[in-house]
């Protein structure tokens, strides 16, 4: 890397529109989520001017031509060690932070919570009534493949759940074809049914191919989940591929915000800013409850569908024909947890959705789940989050949401 210092400004600028370079790489599913993100805040922002090469890597020498006000890049970059030297303005980085591999770079990164990622894993599928579970990170030996696998790990231990791994023979994964075939044969060894978790969306689609290869039946023995929402990769999948998404245009937005603080002089407000993921998109690949007793599965389907109605346990026992002693026994058998506590949890999961999707407020949010009592709602949603609804909003959605 030189140690040359960068000049890109041109002549004096007046107080005019900014421009802002967006250096990322199209071809990426989370840049063009970034890109979306970074758009989102622009059409309620007035006043950038995005300047950017969708067609190439931008050099150096672009950008000292482009002469931007501020910098938003990733930080996957070849050219970010040259970059990191431009000092005459702002840069935001995003993308996946590492202390040991990007700890040198100096200026403010917006990067996925890899951990809470896995976490959000283990959680879907315990659920799901799941009780084996496993992850495949492919070959990938990054850092935030890592924390994926190890947040999956640890919200499993919590619960007292191990996790198969996919661990294959160094060299015996040299092309799809090859990654299917061991895919397969690591897939049969699993014991049944499973819920799979994998690094991300490219690799949960071998998964899925290696399931036919085996004769594997997809969600009944299989359940799969990859990372990142890919529509294209999702929906060419077969059965559809369910996914987490990340919230990466949260990330793109919370990138510009920053940007836009630093160019008006104010500072970072860290040095490396977390985006949680924002939820699991179920489709085929995953919809589907590992529970063996069909009277458990029916309740806890009716759950899912009328909770918000609002509905009670009574409900769910007149639909169940159980009694409420049977039904307790085999509730805390099947998932851990009571009918009422069910209900609730389903409650709880749409008033963080609508959150974090949607502009109501949070009495308006906790009525569409259900939730008759403001202050019954806090302390069960605090027990369950740590946080209030306000808090959570505040931590979890995008800025757009909170105006």
């Amino acid at each position: 890397m030189s140690s040359e210092r960068r000049q890109i400004s041109g002549g004096k600028k007046l107080n005019r529109v900014k421009r802002v370079a967006l250096l990322l790489e199209s071809g990426m599913t989370f840049d063009r989520a970034i890109a979306r993100g970074v758009g989102h805040y622009i059409h309620s922002h007035a006043g950038w001017i995005i300047l950017t090469d969708p067609m190439t890597e931008a050099s150096i020498e672009t950008i000292r031509h482009w002469a931007p006000d501020g910098i938003i890049t990733s930080t996957r970059l070849s050219t970010i060690g040259d970059i990191a030297t431009i000092t005459e303005v702002p840069i935001v980085g995003f993308g996946s932070y590492s202390e040991k591999t990007d700890g040198a770079l100096t200026f403010p990164i917006v990067s996925s919570n890899q951990a809470e990622i896995g976490r959000m894993a283990a959680r879907y599928f315990i659920n799901k009534g799941h009780r084996h579970f496993a992850f495949c990170g492919g070959v990938e030996t990054a850092q935030w493949c890592h924390e994926r696998k190890e947040g999956f790990q640890a919200e499993l231990a919590k619960h007292g759940f191990a996790c198969d791994l996919y661990q294959p023979e160094a060299g015996s994964v040299a092309s799809m074809p090859s990654a299917i075939v061991s895919l397969g044969g690591w897939l049969e060894s699993l014991p049944k049914p499973a819920g799979v978790f994998v690094f991300f969306d490219g690799w949960a689609r071998w998964v899925l191919d290696a399931c036919v290869l085996q004769g594997l039946q997809v969600p009944q023995e299989i359940s799969v989940l990859g990372v990142d929402n890919d529509r294209w990769l999702c929906d060419l999948s077969q059965p559809s591929l369910s996914s987490i998404d990340a919230n990466v245009e949260t990330a793109g937005y919370a990138a510009a915000d920053i940007l836009s603080k630093l160019m008006s002089g104010q500072p970072a407000p860290s040095r490396v800013t977390y985006i949680d993921p924002a939820k699991v998109e179920e489709r085929d690949s995953s919809d589907y409850l590992a529970i063996d007793d069909s009277r458990v599965a029916v309740a806890i389907r009716y759950i899912k569908e009328h909770a918000c109605d609002p509905i009670l346990p009574a409900d769910v026992l007149k639909v169940t024909g159980m009694s409420n002693s049977t039904a307790y026994r085999k509730f805390m058998k099947a998932l851990g947890r009571s009918i009422h506590d069910e209900i609730q949890r389903v409650q709880i999961e749409r008033v963080q959705h609508l959150l974090t999707s949607t502009n109501l407020s949070v009495t308006d949010a906790a009525l569409q789940a259900g939730f008759q009592n403001m202050r019954y709602l806090t302390k069960v949603f605090r027990d369950a989050t740590g946080l209030t609804p306000t808090e959570y909003r505040r931590s979890k959605s995008s800025p757009a949401l909170e105006s």
